[in-house]
């Protein structure tokens, strides 16, 4: 009888130090977009709720909100996931991508002569000889607004080793008024509906990377919102385009 009590007592003591075990070691899950902040999965799903709610009714359409994860991270007994968020709309959704565009990957981008703001004819052969970033906008685009100064800071940082051109289907005055009020310091190219029809571009804003043989190398769209020190979304420092640039410097 006393042998089975001690079987029993020590398949309890085992159960019970495998449940603490378990309680120990297991790891809890954050949320981060700067490194600092720390979001329960909860509290990421209720920023990602607000931030839609916030965009749809500035946009005033709908809109679909996510958090990409970049990078994962151990900490003592977390896990710590570094996001950023993706705000696009449906349309934007549905043709982020034309087959146009997918097939270009990895071939000569297409040649283009459009109008700048000083009325001449810029083409795009000019280019070749060092690596391009090619900025598709127009001016009540309010992702292309947002992330304007950080490609204007990306503009100034590598403006010994790359182009930089921004392309809209807008005409010259009504981008000129525009650029008043919002500096862009790209080279900017105007009236280009035409050329931006022929590639099928629907979702602004656009981002193309070509190498300095004038082959495209990615497409990326716009830079990534982020959550900021204060909790609010703010737009990102835009790593990505500046990880893919350093990567055409190669």
């Amino acid at each position: 009888m006393k042998a089975i009590k001690c079987i029993v007592c020590t398949t309890v003591f085992l159960l019970a130090s495998a449940v603490f075990s378990t309680t120990i070691y297991a790891q809890n899950t954050y949320y981060t977009s700067d490194g600092e902040n720390r979001l329960s999965k909860a509290e990421l799903d209720e920023m990602t709720k607000v931030t839609k709610e916030k965009f749809e009714k500035l946009m005033k359409k709908e809109l679909f909100v996510s958090a990409e994860i970049k990078e994962i991270k151990e900490k003592n007994d977390s896990i710590i996931k570094r996001i950023s968020f993706n705000i696009i709309d449906k349309k934007t959704q549905d043709n982020y991508k034309s087959d146009i565009l997918s097939n270009l990957i990895d071939q000569e981008f297409p040649h283009f002569e459009l109008e700048s703001l000083l009325g001449d004819k810029f083409q795009s052969k000019s280019l070749y000889g060092k690596p391009t970033l090619i900025n598709f906008w127009f001016t009540k685009c309010a992702p292309c607004i947002d992330e304007m100064p950080v490609l204007n800071k990306i503009a100034f940082n590598y403006s010994n080793d790359f182009n930089f051109i921004a392309i809209t289907y807008e005409t010259k005055e009504k981008v000129e008024k525009f650029l008043e009020k919002h500096p862009f310091k790209f080279k900017q190219l105007v009236n280009a509906k035409i050329y931006t029809d022929s590639l099928e571009i629907k979702a602004f804003p656009l981002n193309f990377l070509i190498d300095a043989n004038g082959v495209l190398k990615h497409i990326v769209g716009g830079i990534a919102y982020e959550m900021g020190e204060n909790g609010k979304m703010e737009m990102g420092e835009g790593k990505e385009l500046i990880r893919l640039l350093e990567k055409l410097k190669e």
